[in-house]
C-alpha cells in the first residue's frame, strides 16, 4: 500500500508540460484490444504531422513495451504485436497508454503478477497516465483510482465502482480527466481522448487538423454520451425499413420532411409507419425526425465557428428561435448555454 500512495505522491508533483518531444510508451500485453492500442496510437502519431507550427520532430514520440518480459504478445483480433523497447530502457517519459482487453485478457493479465509488476514499475516513471476502455481496471489494481474520477465502457461502469470503491466512477462519459490521470470508454473514445489531449498539449487547431486527418465525424467532448441517437435509434428498430428510415433521415436533416415522405420511403402507410415508429422508438414519426436533428445540433454547437441561425438552418430549423425552444424543451438548457458548457 506505501508502495501505491509513492507512486500516487509523484504523479501528482510531476509537472505537465507540453515540450517539443512527448515520450509515449504504449503497453502490450496477451489479449490487449487492437483498436484500443491502434486508435489513439494513430490520432498521436498524426498529430505530429498536422502541428505545423513546430518543426520536426516536435509531438510524440511512440514506444511500445510488451508487458511480463515477453516479446510479442497476440491482440485480440489474433494479430501479433511486438515490442520495439524494452521496460528497463526507459528512464522517465511524460506519457502511458494502458489500452483495454475483453475480460478473459483482462483478467489473465491483472492476475499475472510479472504483468503488474513491469506495469508498476512504468507507472512510476510517467507523468501522465492514459486508460482506453477496461484499461481502467488496470489502474485500480494499482490503487490509482482512489479519489478520482474515472470512466470506462459503459458495460464495465458498475463492476469497476464496485471493486474500486474509493474511486468516482462517471457514467456515461467519453473520457474523464482528474489531473494528471485521464480514462476513456469504449474503444472509439480512445481516439476522443487523444485528440483530447493532443488540444492540450499542442492546440485546438492541432486537434483538429488531426481529427481531419483521421476521418472522424467530430471532436467530441468528453462530458457526451457514450451512446448518439442515432446508432441507440437504429439499434431499437424492429424492422430494416425503420433502421433504413433513421438512416434516410439522418443524411436529409437540413430539408423539409413529411409524415407522407417517410412513409413513401419505408413502403407503408402513414398510419402503419406511425404504429411501427410507437413500437420501436416510442415516438411518432415527427418525434424520431425532431430527435435526431436536436442530436445533430449539439454537435454542430460543439464548434464555436457557427452561429445559432447556422445550426438551425443546417438542422431544419426556420428561424434561431425555433431551435432555441425545441432544443431548450428536449435538453432543458439553451444552445447558447449548451455550448458555453461544452465547445
Amino acid at each position: 500500500m506505501l508502495e501505491v500512495q509513492l507512486i500516487s505522491c509523484v504523479l501528482e508533483l510531476k509537472k505537465i508540460n507540453s515540450n517539443s518531444k512527448i515520450d509515449v510508451v504504449v503497453v502490450l500485453y496477451e489479449g490487449v484490444t487492437l483498436l484500443d492500442v491502434a486508435g489513439p496510437a494513430e490520432a498521436l502519431n498524426d498529430a505530429r504531422k498536422c502541428n505545423k507550427r513546430a518543426p520536426d520532430p516536435a509531438g510524440y514520440q511512440l514506444n511500445y513495451v510488451v508487458l511480463g518480459g515477453r516479446d510479442w504478445v497476440n491482440s485480440s483480433t489474433g494479430l501479433p504485436l511486438k515490442g520495439v523497447c524494452q521496460k528497463d530502457s526507459l528512464q522517465s517519459f511524460h506519457t502511458l497508454l494502458i489500452p483495454g482487453a475483453p475480460e478473459a485478457a483482462l483478467i489473465a493479465a491483472i492476475g499475472d503478477p510479472r504483468v503488474m509488476a513491469d506495469l508498476r514499475s512504468l507507472v512510476g516513471r510517467a507523468e501522465r497516465l492514459a486508460s482506453v476502455c477496461t484499461g481502467a481496471f488496470l489502474l485500480g489494481e494499482l490503487g490509482l483510482l482512489d479519489g478520482r474520477r474515472v470512466t470506462t465502457h459503459w458495460a464495465g461502469l458498475a463492476e469497476l465502482a464496485e471493486r474500486y470503491p474509493k474511486a468516482g466512477v462517471a457514467q456515461d462519459r467519453l473520457y474523464e480527466q482528474d489531473g494528471p490521470i485521464w480514462t476513456s470508454a469504449g474503444v472509439l473514445s480512445g481516439v476522443d481522448m487523444a485528440l483530447a489531449i493532443i488540444e492540450q498539449d499542442m492546440s485546438r487547431e492541432v486537434a483538429m487538423a488531426t481529427a481531419r486527418q483521421l476521418v472522424t465525424f467530430l471532436v467530441r467532448h468528453g462530458g457526451q454520451s457514450q451512446f448518439s441517437a442515432p446508432i441507440t435509434l437504429q439499434e431499437q428498430a424492429v424492422s430494416e425499413r425503420l433502421g433504413l428510415l433513421v438512416a434516410y433521415l439522418q443524411e436529409r436533416l437540413d430539408q423539409p420532411c413529411s409524415v407522407a415522405d417517410m412513409a413513401r420511403v419505408v413502403s407503408m402507410s402513414e398510419r402503419s409507419l406511425h404504429r411501427h415508429c410507437k413500437t420501436s422508438f416510442a415516438m411518432t414519426p415527427s418525434q424520431l425526425l425532431t430527435e435526431l436533428r436536436l442530436e445533430h445540433a449539439r454537435s454542430l454547437l460543439l464548434t464555436a465557428t457557427r452561429s445559432i441561425k447556422t445550426v438551425a438552418a443546417s438542422t431544419g430549423y426556420a428561424t434561431a428561435s425555433s431551435l432555441t425552444k425545441a432544443f431548450t424543451e428536449r435538453y432543458g438548457v439553451a444552445p447558447s448555454h449548451y455550448r458555453a458548457h461544452f465547445a
